[in-house]
Protein backbone atom coordinates (compact mmCIF):
# COMPACT_ATOMS: atom_id res chain seq x y z
CA UNK A 1 0.00 0.00 0.00
CA UNK A 2 2.83 2.21 0.61
CA UNK A 3 3.75 2.54 -3.26
CA UNK A 4 0.48 4.48 -3.77
CA UNK A 5 1.18 6.95 -0.63
CA UNK A 6 -0.83 7.77 2.17
CA UNK A 7 -4.65 7.65 2.88
CA UNK A 8 -5.06 4.78 0.33
CA UNK A 9 -7.20 2.04 1.15
CA UNK A 10 -8.48 -1.13 -0.31
CA UNK A 11 -11.80 -0.38 -2.35
CA UNK A 12 -12.26 -4.44 -3.00
CA UNK A 13 -10.59 -7.44 -3.93
CA UNK A 14 -11.64 -9.96 -6.71
CA UNK A 15 -10.20 -13.60 -8.15
CA UNK A 16 -8.92 -13.77 -11.63
CA UNK A 17 -6.62 -15.42 -14.00
CA UNK A 18 -3.97 -13.08 -15.89
CA UNK A 19 -3.30 -13.31 -19.66
CA UNK A 20 0.00 -15.42 -18.71
CA UNK A 21 -3.26 -18.32 -16.84
CA UNK A 22 -1.97 -17.35 -13.54
CA UNK A 23 -4.50 -17.21 -10.66
CA UNK A 24 -4.43 -13.60 -8.53
CA UNK A 25 -6.14 -11.63 -6.37
CA UNK A 26 -6.71 -8.71 -7.20
CA UNK A 27 -7.12 -5.70 -4.67
CA UNK A 28 -8.22 -2.68 -6.03
CA UNK A 29 -6.69 0.51 -4.14
CA UNK A 30 -7.99 4.06 -4.05
CA UNK A 31 -8.66 7.39 -1.48
CA UNK A 32 -9.70 7.39 1.52
CA UNK A 33 -11.38 10.30 0.22
CA UNK A 34 -13.22 9.82 -2.88
CA UNK A 35 -15.04 13.24 -2.88
CA UNK A 36 -11.64 14.94 -3.39
CA UNK A 37 -9.98 12.00 -5.48
CA UNK A 38 -12.75 10.10 -7.10
CA UNK A 39 -10.76 7.58 -9.14
CA UNK A 40 -9.26 4.62 -8.68
CA UNK A 41 -5.12 4.54 -8.21
CA UNK A 42 -3.64 1.77 -8.95
CA UNK A 43 -4.31 -2.70 -8.47
CA UNK A 44 -1.93 -4.82 -6.08
CA UNK A 45 -1.95 -8.26 -7.86
CA UNK A 46 -1.09 -11.03 -4.87
CA UNK A 47 -0.68 -15.03 -6.29
CA UNK A 48 -3.49 -16.93 -5.13
CA UNK A 49 -1.49 -20.20 -4.95
CA UNK A 50 2.08 -18.37 -3.46
CA UNK A 51 1.09 -16.69 0.03
CA UNK A 52 4.64 -15.63 0.12
CA UNK A 53 5.35 -14.57 -3.94
CA UNK A 54 5.65 -10.90 -4.06
CA UNK A 55 2.86 -8.59 -4.61
CA UNK A 56 2.56 -6.86 -8.44
CA UNK A 57 2.13 -3.11 -8.21
CA UNK A 58 0.09 -1.95 -11.42
CA UNK A 59 -0.27 2.13 -11.72
CA UNK A 60 -3.29 2.37 -13.50
CA UNK A 61 -5.84 4.88 -13.08
CA UNK A 62 -9.50 4.18 -14.29
CA UNK A 63 -11.62 6.45 -13.77
CA UNK A 64 -15.00 4.09 -13.21
CA UNK A 65 -14.57 1.48 -10.31
CA UNK A 66 -15.94 -0.08 -7.68
CA UNK A 67 -16.34 2.00 -4.16
CA UNK A 68 -15.86 5.11 -5.62
CA UNK A 69 -18.87 8.07 -5.43
CA UNK A 70 -21.58 9.12 -7.99
CA UNK A 71 -21.28 8.76 -11.41
CA UNK A 72 -18.00 7.11 -11.19
CA UNK A 73 -19.07 4.20 -8.77
CA UNK A 74 -19.18 1.47 -11.73
CA UNK A 75 -22.10 0.08 -10.94
CA UNK A 76 -24.07 3.33 -11.00
CA UNK A 77 -22.48 4.14 -14.26
CA UNK A 78 -23.68 1.15 -15.91
CA UNK A 79 -26.94 1.78 -15.13
CA UNK A 80 -26.80 5.37 -15.55
CA UNK A 81 -25.59 4.75 -19.31
CA UNK A 82 -28.57 1.70 -19.35
CA UNK A 83 -31.61 1.96 -17.00
CA UNK A 84 -33.01 -0.97 -18.60
CA UNK A 85 -30.89 -3.42 -16.78
CA UNK A 86 -29.87 -4.22 -13.23
CA UNK A 87 -25.90 -4.35 -12.58
CA UNK A 88 -24.18 -6.78 -10.02
CA UNK A 89 -20.59 -7.50 -10.13
CA UNK A 90 -17.73 -5.24 -11.22
CA UNK A 91 -14.12 -6.77 -11.06
CA UNK A 92 -11.02 -6.07 -13.27
CA UNK A 93 -9.18 -8.69 -15.72
CA UNK A 94 -7.40 -8.41 -18.71
CA UNK A 95 -8.30 -8.19 -22.46
CA UNK A 96 -6.39 -10.61 -24.22
CA UNK A 97 -6.68 -8.86 -27.59
CA UNK A 98 -4.83 -6.06 -26.67
CA UNK A 99 -3.14 -6.60 -23.16
CA UNK A 100 -5.24 -3.82 -21.46
CA UNK A 101 -6.38 -4.01 -18.01
CA UNK A 102 -10.41 -3.74 -18.35
CA UNK A 103 -13.35 -3.55 -16.13
CA UNK A 104 -16.45 -6.04 -16.63
CA UNK A 105 -19.74 -6.37 -15.48
CA UNK A 106 -22.14 -8.40 -15.00
CA UNK A 107 -25.91 -7.48 -15.53
CA UNK A 108 -29.31 -8.41 -15.48
CA UNK A 109 -32.79 -7.55 -16.35
CA UNK A 110 -36.40 -7.95 -14.40
CA UNK A 111 -39.07 -8.90 -15.71
CA UNK A 112 -43.06 -7.68 -15.10
CA UNK A 113 -43.34 -11.37 -14.07
CA UNK A 114 -40.29 -10.22 -11.28
CA UNK A 115 -38.04 -13.04 -12.40
CA UNK A 116 -34.41 -11.83 -12.90
CA UNK A 117 -33.12 -12.73 -16.11
CA UNK A 118 -29.36 -13.04 -16.90
CA UNK A 119 -28.40 -10.10 -19.61
CA UNK A 120 -24.56 -10.71 -20.38
CA UNK A 121 -21.99 -9.13 -19.38
CA UNK A 122 -20.50 -5.45 -20.52
CA UNK A 123 -17.58 -6.29 -21.95
CA UNK A 124 -17.71 -9.63 -23.52
CA UNK A 125 -14.39 -10.72 -25.25
CA UNK A 126 -13.20 -12.78 -22.07
CA UNK A 127 -14.11 -12.80 -18.43
CA UNK A 128 -13.24 -15.50 -15.77
CA UNK A 129 -16.96 -14.49 -13.62
CA UNK A 130 -19.88 -14.87 -16.13
CA UNK A 131 -22.47 -14.31 -13.90
CA UNK A 132 -23.70 -12.04 -11.18
CA UNK A 133 -23.04 -14.34 -8.22
CA UNK A 134 -25.80 -12.35 -6.05
CA UNK A 135 -28.03 -12.88 -9.15
CA UNK A 136 -26.98 -16.43 -9.38
CA UNK A 137 -27.43 -17.44 -5.28
CA UNK A 138 -30.81 -15.95 -5.91
CA UNK A 139 -32.00 -17.98 -8.69
CA UNK A 140 -30.79 -21.01 -7.03
CA UNK A 141 -32.49 -20.42 -4.20
CA UNK A 142 -35.69 -18.95 -5.96
CA UNK A 143 -35.21 -22.25 -8.12
CA UNK A 144 -34.75 -24.50 -5.14
CA UNK A 145 -37.58 -23.55 -3.10
CA UNK A 146 -40.43 -24.07 -5.52
CA UNK A 147 -39.16 -27.10 -6.88
CA UNK A 148 -41.91 -29.92 -6.99
CA UNK A 149 -40.93 -32.95 -9.00
CA UNK A 150 -39.72 -32.21 -12.68
CA UNK A 151 -41.61 -29.09 -12.30
CA UNK A 152 -42.01 -25.84 -10.04
CA UNK A 153 -44.82 -24.92 -7.83
CA UNK A 154 -46.00 -21.85 -5.75
CA UNK A 155 -47.08 -24.13 -3.07
CA UNK A 156 -44.34 -26.44 -2.68
CA UNK A 157 -43.60 -25.23 0.84
CA UNK A 158 -47.23 -26.93 1.20
CA UNK A 159 -50.39 -25.35 2.95
CA UNK A 160 -52.20 -26.67 6.18
CA UNK A 161 -53.56 -30.59 5.16
CA UNK A 162 -54.42 -29.89 2.06
CA UNK A 163 -50.76 -29.52 0.01
CA UNK A 164 -47.84 -31.52 1.24
CA UNK A 165 -44.46 -30.19 1.29
CA UNK A 166 -42.28 -31.25 -1.98
CA UNK A 167 -39.00 -33.52 -0.82
CA UNK A 168 -37.47 -32.07 -3.85
CA UNK A 169 -36.81 -28.51 -2.45
CA UNK A 170 -33.08 -27.83 -2.04
CA UNK A 171 -31.19 -24.41 -0.57
CA UNK A 172 -27.74 -23.31 -0.63
CA UNK A 173 -24.96 -25.24 2.01
CA UNK A 174 -22.22 -22.50 1.50
CA UNK A 175 -21.04 -19.05 -0.18
CA UNK A 176 -20.47 -19.71 -3.94
CA UNK A 177 -16.84 -21.24 -4.56
CA UNK A 178 -14.57 -20.32 -7.68
CA UNK A 179 -12.01 -22.94 -8.70
CA UNK A 180 -10.11 -23.67 -12.32
CA UNK A 181 -11.59 -26.68 -13.96
CA UNK A 182 -8.79 -29.11 -14.82
CA UNK A 183 -10.77 -30.22 -18.06
CA UNK A 184 -11.24 -26.55 -19.43
CA UNK A 185 -8.23 -24.57 -17.42
CA UNK A 186 -10.87 -22.15 -17.03
CA UNK A 187 -12.95 -20.30 -13.91
CA UNK A 188 -16.06 -21.30 -13.11
CA UNK A 189 -18.01 -21.42 -10.04
CA UNK A 190 -19.46 -23.95 -7.80
CA UNK A 191 -22.26 -24.00 -5.63
CA UNK A 192 -23.40 -26.60 -3.47
CA UNK A 193 -26.93 -27.54 -1.93
CA UNK A 194 -29.08 -29.43 0.60
CA UNK A 195 -32.48 -30.34 0.93
CA UNK A 196 -34.60 -28.10 2.87
CA UNK A 197 -34.41 -28.85 6.16
CA UNK A 198 -31.97 -31.54 5.76
CA UNK A 199 -28.70 -29.40 5.87
CA UNK A 200 -26.57 -32.57 6.59
CA UNK A 201 -26.64 -34.29 3.23
CA UNK A 202 -25.37 -32.93 -0.20
CA UNK A 203 -28.94 -32.64 -2.34
CA UNK A 204 -26.84 -31.94 -5.54
CA UNK A 205 -24.15 -29.42 -7.36
CA UNK A 206 -24.33 -26.38 -9.80
CA UNK A 207 -21.54 -25.83 -12.33
CA UNK A 208 -21.57 -22.16 -14.20
CA UNK A 209 -19.59 -22.41 -16.91
CA UNK A 210 -19.72 -19.95 -19.99
CA UNK A 211 -22.07 -22.49 -21.97
CA UNK A 212 -24.83 -22.36 -18.86
CA UNK A 213 -25.73 -22.97 -15.25
CA UNK A 214 -26.04 -27.01 -14.68
CA UNK A 215 -27.45 -28.80 -11.55
CA UNK A 216 -26.18 -32.51 -10.96
CA UNK A 217 -28.12 -34.03 -9.12
CA UNK A 218 -27.00 -36.13 -6.35
CA UNK A 219 -30.00 -36.58 -4.19
CA UNK A 220 -30.14 -40.19 -4.10
CA UNK A 221 -26.10 -41.00 -3.65
CA UNK A 222 -25.68 -40.76 -0.10
CA UNK A 223 -23.02 -37.93 -0.33
CA UNK A 224 -22.46 -35.96 2.98
CA UNK A 225 -22.71 -32.07 2.96
CA UNK A 226 -20.01 -29.51 3.07
CA UNK A 227 -21.24 -28.42 6.60
CA UNK A 228 -21.05 -32.18 7.65
CA UNK A 229 -17.43 -32.36 6.70
CA UNK A 230 -16.23 -29.49 8.15
CA UNK A 231 -17.74 -30.48 11.24
CA UNK A 232 -16.79 -34.02 11.16
CA UNK A 233 -13.18 -32.71 10.61
CA UNK A 234 -13.37 -30.06 12.95
CA UNK A 235 -13.83 -33.09 15.60
CA UNK A 236 -10.95 -34.53 14.86
CA UNK A 237 -8.58 -31.29 15.82
CA UNK A 238 -6.88 -31.21 18.95
CA UNK A 239 -7.26 -27.74 21.12
CA UNK A 240 -4.37 -25.60 20.15
CA UNK A 241 -2.84 -23.86 23.07
CA UNK A 242 -3.77 -20.64 22.40
CA UNK A 243 -6.95 -19.40 19.59
CA UNK A 244 -8.68 -21.52 18.13
CA UNK A 245 -8.80 -24.08 15.12
CA UNK A 246 -11.59 -23.06 12.60
CA UNK A 247 -12.90 -25.46 9.24
CA UNK A 248 -14.54 -23.73 6.36
CA UNK A 249 -14.73 -23.35 3.02
CA UNK A 250 -15.21 -26.86 1.98
CA UNK A 251 -15.13 -27.86 -1.61
CA UNK A 252 -16.43 -30.58 -3.51
CA UNK A 253 -13.69 -31.82 -5.86
CA UNK A 254 -13.03 -35.57 -7.36
CA UNK A 255 -9.83 -37.20 -6.06
CA UNK A 256 -8.45 -40.31 -8.34
CA UNK A 257 -7.92 -43.25 -6.05
CA UNK A 258 -6.91 -45.67 -9.13
CA UNK A 259 -6.38 -45.57 -12.43
CA UNK A 260 -9.70 -43.62 -13.94
CA UNK A 261 -11.21 -44.28 -10.63
CA UNK A 262 -12.45 -41.28 -9.30
CA UNK A 263 -13.99 -40.59 -5.73
CA UNK A 264 -16.21 -37.76 -4.48
CA UNK A 265 -14.35 -35.97 -1.58
CA UNK A 266 -14.62 -32.65 0.37
CA UNK A 267 -11.33 -30.53 0.36
CA UNK A 268 -11.17 -28.66 3.72
CA UNK A 269 -8.99 -25.85 4.75
CA UNK A 270 -8.24 -25.40 8.68
CA UNK A 271 -7.35 -22.21 10.14
CA UNK A 272 -6.10 -20.99 13.05
CA UNK A 273 -8.09 -17.96 14.57
CA UNK A 274 -6.54 -15.75 17.62
CA UNK A 275 -8.50 -12.32 18.57
CA UNK A 276 -12.49 -11.54 18.13
CA UNK A 277 -12.73 -9.29 14.50
CA UNK A 278 -10.56 -7.32 12.42
CA UNK A 279 -8.38 -5.30 12.38
CA UNK A 280 -6.96 -7.75 15.58
CA UNK A 281 -8.21 -10.81 14.45
CA UNK A 282 -5.22 -13.16 13.07
CA UNK A 283 -6.22 -15.62 11.24
CA UNK A 284 -3.66 -18.13 9.23
CA UNK A 285 -3.61 -21.51 7.30
CA UNK A 286 -3.15 -24.16 9.85
CA UNK A 287 -3.55 -27.24 8.22
CA UNK A 288 -5.59 -29.19 5.50
CA UNK A 289 -7.95 -31.99 5.28
CA UNK A 290 -9.31 -34.36 2.52
CA UNK A 291 -12.65 -36.42 3.42
CA UNK A 292 -14.53 -38.65 1.04
CA UNK A 293 -17.99 -37.40 0.45
CA UNK A 294 -19.84 -41.02 1.05
CA UNK A 295 -17.66 -42.87 3.94
CA UNK A 296 -16.91 -40.32 6.54
CA UNK A 297 -14.40 -43.08 7.89
CA UNK A 298 -12.01 -42.26 4.97
CA UNK A 299 -10.37 -39.09 5.77
CA UNK A 300 -6.47 -37.19 5.80
CA UNK A 301 -5.57 -34.55 8.06
CA UNK A 302 -2.37 -32.47 8.30
CA UNK A 303 -1.03 -29.75 9.47
CA UNK A 304 0.69 -27.23 8.49
CA UNK A 305 4.34 -26.74 9.44
CA UNK A 306 8.05 -28.16 8.41
CA UNK A 307 8.68 -25.92 5.95
CA UNK A 308 5.58 -27.15 3.43
CA UNK A 309 3.93 -24.70 1.23
CA UNK A 310 0.04 -24.79 0.85
CA UNK A 311 0.00 -26.26 -2.50
CA UNK A 312 2.62 -28.62 -1.25
CA UNK A 313 0.41 -29.20 2.16
CA UNK A 314 -2.67 -30.03 -0.33
CA UNK A 315 -0.40 -32.04 -2.08
CA UNK A 316 0.57 -34.36 0.43
CA UNK A 317 -3.16 -34.67 1.97
CA UNK A 318 -4.20 -35.69 -1.39
CA UNK A 319 -1.70 -38.18 -1.24
CA UNK A 320 -2.92 -39.61 2.40
CA UNK A 321 -6.07 -39.87 1.54
CA UNK A 322 -5.25 -41.61 -1.69
CA UNK A 323 -3.05 -44.34 0.18
CA UNK A 324 -6.33 -45.14 2.37
CA UNK A 325 -7.65 -46.87 -0.99
CA UNK A 326 -4.57 -48.90 -1.23
CA UNK A 327 -2.99 -47.33 -3.68
CA UNK A 328 0.72 -46.61 -4.35
CA UNK A 329 1.46 -43.10 -5.77
CA UNK A 330 4.03 -42.21 -3.59
CA UNK A 331 7.35 -43.88 -2.71
CA UNK A 332 10.99 -42.34 -2.14
CA UNK A 333 13.76 -43.44 -4.11
CA UNK A 334 17.71 -43.74 -2.98
CA UNK A 335 19.45 -44.59 -6.65
CA UNK A 336 21.79 -43.48 -9.14
CA UNK A 337 21.23 -41.57 -12.60
CA UNK A 338 22.13 -43.30 -15.11
CA UNK A 339 21.32 -40.80 -17.46
CA UNK A 340 19.47 -37.05 -18.08
CA UNK A 341 17.85 -35.20 -20.62
CA UNK A 342 15.57 -32.12 -21.23
CA UNK A 343 12.60 -31.19 -23.62
CA UNK A 344 10.49 -28.54 -23.48
CA UNK A 345 6.54 -28.47 -23.57
CA UNK A 346 4.00 -25.46 -23.98
CA UNK A 347 6.91 -23.48 -22.84
CA UNK A 348 7.95 -25.52 -19.56
CA UNK A 349 10.86 -27.39 -18.84
CA UNK A 350 10.63 -31.02 -18.32
CA UNK A 351 13.65 -33.08 -16.86
CA UNK A 352 14.12 -36.76 -17.18
CA UNK A 353 16.02 -38.71 -15.28
CA UNK A 354 16.90 -42.30 -16.02
CA UNK A 355 17.87 -44.30 -12.73
CA UNK A 356 19.40 -47.66 -12.09
CA UNK A 357 16.09 -48.63 -10.08
CA UNK A 358 14.53 -51.05 -12.65
CA UNK A 359 10.48 -50.51 -10.81
CA UNK A 360 11.25 -46.55 -11.03
CA UNK A 361 13.62 -46.37 -14.11
CA UNK A 362 12.17 -42.93 -15.75
CA UNK A 363 11.29 -39.93 -13.26
CA UNK A 364 10.56 -36.15 -14.17
CA UNK A 365 9.98 -33.13 -13.23
CA UNK A 366 9.03 -29.29 -13.86
CA UNK A 367 9.67 -26.19 -12.16
CA UNK A 368 6.12 -26.22 -11.18
CA UNK A 369 6.78 -29.51 -9.28
CA UNK A 370 9.98 -28.45 -7.08
CA UNK A 371 10.55 -25.66 -4.75
CA UNK A 372 13.36 -23.34 -6.31
CA UNK A 373 16.86 -24.54 -4.50
CA UNK A 374 15.73 -28.52 -5.36
CA UNK A 375 15.06 -27.42 -9.19
CA UNK A 376 18.09 -25.84 -9.45
CA UNK A 377 19.95 -29.21 -7.73
CA UNK A 378 18.16 -30.74 -10.33
CA UNK A 379 19.18 -28.91 -13.63
CA UNK A 380 23.12 -29.43 -12.21
CA UNK A 381 22.21 -33.30 -11.87
CA UNK A 382 24.85 -35.10 -13.64
CA UNK A 383 25.22 -39.36 -14.64
CA UNK A 384 26.68 -41.15 -12.06
CA UNK A 385 25.02 -38.82 -9.03
CA UNK A 386 23.56 -40.36 -6.24
CA UNK A 387 20.21 -38.82 -5.50
CA UNK A 388 16.96 -39.26 -3.37
CA UNK A 389 13.55 -38.51 -4.40
CA UNK A 390 10.29 -38.83 -3.67
CA UNK A 391 8.03 -39.34 -6.74
CA UNK A 392 4.44 -39.47 -7.42
CA UNK A 393 2.15 -41.26 -9.58
CA UNK A 394 0.52 -38.83 -12.17
CA UNK A 395 -1.05 -40.73 -14.69
CA UNK A 396 1.57 -42.62 -16.51
CA UNK A 397 4.73 -40.79 -15.04
CA UNK A 398 6.23 -40.55 -12.33
CA UNK A 399 6.84 -36.80 -11.09
CA UNK A 400 9.48 -35.72 -8.42
CA UNK A 401 8.03 -33.86 -5.71
CA UNK A 402 11.06 -33.95 -3.54
CA UNK A 403 14.80 -33.60 -4.35
CA UNK A 404 18.00 -34.11 -3.31
CA UNK A 405 21.62 -34.54 -5.07
CA UNK A 406 24.15 -35.89 -2.34
CA UNK A 407 26.48 -34.73 -4.94
CA UNK A 408 26.14 -31.31 -4.06
CA UNK A 409 27.58 -29.76 -0.90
Amino acid sequence: MSEFGSNMRVLDTHITKTLAGKLVWVAVIGSTNVLAENYVKGFILIDATDPVAVPEIVHKEFMVGDGLWWDRNIIFHSYSSENTNSYGVAYPSWNPATGELVYIVARYEVGFDLLRRYKGLIIYNWATQVYDENWMEHMINEWGHFRRGAAFDYWSGGFLWIVPPSRERVEMSEDTRYIVDPDTDDVIAMVMVHPVASERTLAGVFKATRQGIFFYDYSQEDYISGITAEDIVGGKLPKPATGLYDTEMPLLYPVEVSSGHFQLAWYVPIYWREGTKAPDETIILAGFAIIDAKDINNVAINMAGGGLTSEELVRETRLDFIRLFGAVTYVRLDTTVLNKTEYVRDGTTHVILHTNNSTYPWIEATPNDLPSQQWYELLITEKGNHIIANVEKRGEIWTITWFDNLNIP
